[in-house]
């Protein structure tokens, strides 16, 4: 069937498009399966620097609060199968090229296996998506059982020490047009100013942000002039609303929409297919990257039929009796949150944590 050489161009020629998952948490090889968090970025406000006496040593300042966390990968895996009638025809579409070697019959010949290749590779990006998202809106507090995770092995849950002042609930939830939006943006920045902290990212889901744009308050303070005046107010975009806080809040501080819609298969088939951010849930964030996927490769135990593709190894299985067929994409990582002790995880639903 197909060798890693027929894997490969196939990818190298149908490249995956980078998504907001590469900008927040992008990917980093790991010559471990372990990983933990690392601190290299401080993001506390303007800090002055200490006075010193002659021959005094620098004072050195330690990240209030933070603690390395570490944990160990999760290994997931997905695969598409051929049986008897899809291997006839997949020999019937060789043949044909043989046959006929034009552009068509080799596109028709590529495009049959590609489906495939493109289903597992699909599968694992959404899955790491899945689990880099769902842990950042669950405030990096998110266990896996059956019905979440029937098909990954090696972790059980997962909980960072974030601190209590960094996760607080709304008076009124932002889906109520007439919730004070605005305000509550500007009691998280308060917050976290007089922490000695900055945010200037709100990572929110799709769903939550069309409440934003439908908001009161939000559209008040989009509207131009003439709009006020013929009363013709149009759900803002999310550029018009950033544009407009940051003259607001006199400072840069910004939405950033996650988009992605996953459908995920539970243990007993169940299939359900949602955003990877939670609903009812705001994270504030001093920059759009807050972490890193950390992936460890797996080891290829056959060069000919397996190969590498991003942070997975993808592979072909046949066997002759029966005729079945398997491309599969296996792979070993977990989403690391850097930045936990500078977020803000703010339930904007009116539901506390």
């Amino acid at each position: 069937m197909l060798t890693a050489d027929d894997i490969r161009a196939w990818y190298q020629d149908n490249p995956l498009a980078l998504g907001t998952v590469d900008t927040i948490c992008p990917l980093e090889e790991s010559d471990s399966d372990k990983w933990e968090t690392v601190s290299n970025v401080s993001y506390l406000l303007n800090e002055a620097a200490n006075p010193l006496s002659q021959h005094a040593s620098i004072p050195v300042a330690g990240r209030e609060g933070y603690q390395t966390v570490m944990g160990g990968m999760a290994e997931f895996g997905a695969g598409r199968e051929m049986d008897s009638r899809d291997l006839e025809k997949f020999e019937k579409l060789k043949m044909k090229l043989a046959k006929t070697p034009n552009a068509a019959n080799a596109q028709a010949l590529i495009d049959y296996y590609g489906a495939d290749l493109r289903y597992v590779r699909t599968a694992m990006q959404a899955e790491r998506m899945y689990l880099t998202y769902a842990l950042l809106s669950s405030a990096c507090n998110i266990g896996f059982v059956a019905s979440n995770s029937p098909y990954m092995q090696g972790i059980t849950a997962m909980q960072y020490p974030v601190a209590a002042y960094q996760k607080d609930v709304v008076s009124t939830e932002w889906s109520n047009s007439g919730a004070l939006i605005l305000d509550d943006i500007q009691s998280a920045i308060d917050l976290f100013t007089s922490k000695g902290k900055m945010l200037t990212k709100i990572k929110i889901n799709s769903t939550w942000f069309n409440y934003v744009r439908k908001n009161t308050q939000i559209q008040k303070y989009c509207a131009t002039m003439v709009q006020n005046l013929f009363t013709t107010q149009a759900p803002p975009t999310v550029e018009a609303i950033n544009t407009m806080m940051a003259d607001y809040f006199g400072q840069d501080i910004q939405f950033e929409v996650i988009k992605e819609s996953i459908t995920r298969v539970s243990g007993d088939g169940t299939k359900v297919t949602a955003n990877p951010f939670a609903n009812g849930v705001a994270v504030f964030t001093a920059a759009t990257q807050v972490g890193r996927f950390v992936w460890n490769p797996l080891y290829i135990l056959d060069p000919a039929k397996e190969v590498y593709e991003s942070f997975f190894t993808v592979g072909n299985y046949m066997k002759t009796d029966p005729s079945y067929n398997k491309i599969y994409a296996k792979g070993k990582g977990f989403p690391v949150i850097d930045t936990y002790d500078s977020n803000f995880y703010l339930k904007i639903d009116a539901v506390a944590w």
